[in-house]
């Protein structure tokens, strides 16, 4: 019996050795966990920004009359090259032009009266004063006249200078009032590109010269679906923000491209860089998934995400965190570009763990 108890003695032992084993621990040794990566981009990625923006004629007015009228010429389309001073539309005259020949009449009557009174004064007849009085009511009478004058003309709506007919939301016959726009007319040449740009931004910018812009940004302009990018300049900017948005509105300005047609309204991408606004000695930001940062280590108030080591192990890197942006949660630290981080579950991680990277399989 005692023979056959020390030949079994090693076999139980090594029972009990496994049973004391940590199966979590043997199977992470064992299997590899699948994880999805994320790869850092360049060192300036983040700092490029895009905001939506639209085309706008630089020189744009809205051309209306000074009175209300029926109109009874409309001789522009849209479309439609007008130089200046050109006729644009006219509205009935008979109230004002009977106006202006009463005044030439009144204005005739008083410069006859003012010629006896001068011929009277030669010779003693009428006294100074009496001359004064006729002289002044010729005055008047001048005044008046050239005010109907005036009134006459502004029957006429003319181009202010030379330009293209953008719209005529008005029809022909039709009553008009003070104010009214009749037509729109825009200048080619120069085109204004109008973005809001958030708060966030702004509050990054040094102040030259007590002005928040300036050359610390460049604005660079693509339209449409195309890609060719066109560098713009700073033309406005408002210093009071939208109440909905919290953006404050942009325009920039640059000449009219020859090699694509841009007209009013078109939409428009501007592109910023924003590395401009970094500190020479501050750290990149990268943005990473909220999944990918974790509270795990030996510190439970210093975040740390892992990073990606073939063939298949992970680092641990500590991070700082900073604002939740929409696209992603911006972090600083040892990270360089093209770096792969574990992109979910890092909380689940261990310098132990071995994982392989998880590839999106056809069709999923």
């Amino acid at each position: 019996m005692p023979v056959t108890f020390t030949r079994l003695l090693p076999g139980l032992l090594v029972l009990l050795f496994l049973a004391g084993c940590d199966p979590s621990q043997a199977e992470s040794e064992s299997t590899s966990r699948p994880v999805k990566l994320v790869t850092l981009e360049a060192g300036n990625a983040t700092a490029l920004r895009q905001f939506p923006a639209r085309v706008e004629a630089t020189t744009r007015s809205n051309l209306s009359f000074r009175m209300a009228g029926e109109l009874l010429e409309l001789n522009v389309s849209p479309g439609q090259r007008v130089n200046e001073g050109e006729v644009i539309a006219r509205i009935d005259d008979r109230n004002v032009q009977s106006e202006l020949d009463s005044a030439r009449s009144r204005l005739e009557l008083a410069k006859a009266m003012l010629e006896r009174m001068r011929y009277t004064l030669e010779r003693g007849a009428v006294s100074q004063s009496q001359f004064d009085e006729s002289q002044s009511e010729w005055r008047a009478a001048r005044a008046t006249f050239e005010q109907a004058q005036e009134q006459v003309e502004h029957t006429k709506l003319r181009a202010p200078y030379d330009g293209v007919i953008a719209q005529v939301p008005v029809d022909n016959r039709q009553i008009v009032q003070v104010q009214e726009t009749v037509a729109v007319i825009q200048q080619p040449g120069q085109l204004d590109v109008v973005f809001h740009l958030p708060e966030q931004i702004v509050q990054r910018m040094p102040r030259n010269d007590g002005t928040p812009f300036g050359d610390a940004l460049a604005f660079e302009v693509r339209f449409g679906n195309s890609n060719t990018p066109y560098l713009a300049q700073l033309a406005a900017y408002t210093t009071q923000a939208s109440a909905q948005s919290l953006a404050y509105e942009i325009t920039l300005t640059l000449p009219q491209p020859d090699d694509i047609t841009l007209l009013d309204g078109m939409s428009a991408n501007v592109r910023l860089d924003l590395s401009a606004l970094q500190t020479e000695n501050g750290a990149p930001l990268w943005r990473l998934p909220p999944d990918a940062v974790s509270y795990a280590g030996d510190d439970p108030d210093q975040a740390q995400v892992w990073r990606f080591v073939e063939p298949g192990n992970v680092e641990v890197v500590p991070v700082d965190v900073g604002r939740l942006t929409s696209n992603g949660l911006e972090v600083s630290g040892e990270l360089a570009a093209g770096d792969r981080i574990v992109a979910a579950g890092a909380h689940r991680l261990t310098a132990q763990t071995r994982v392989t990277p998880w590839e999106k399989e056809q069709g999923l």
